[in-house]
């Protein structure tokens, strides 16, 4: 559950092909605090995070994870 100020961030995320590649993403942003809905045919996820969380730190965790991200 998120408390506080969040906001809601769309990210462009490429490779990912099935729905463990969707866990591996989801479980990056957990990291971060954020709850996602990822959609892998369209390659795209749609991340609600507290406000402190900047898109850098979304991005890089979800590259990290092995999928190449951007904002959308």
């Amino acid at each position: 559950m998120l408390f506080g100020k969040k906001k809601t961030v769309k990210l462009k995320i490429e490779g990912m092909h099935c729905p463990r590649c969707a866990e591996k993403v989801e479980n990056a942003l957990k990291a971060l605090g954020c709850k996602a809905e990822i959609d892998v045919k369209l390659g795209k996820a749609t991340v609600t995070c507290p406000e402190k969380v900047t898109d850098a730190q979304l991005t890089e965790a979800v590259t990290a994870a092995g999928f190449p991200a951007v904002i959308a």
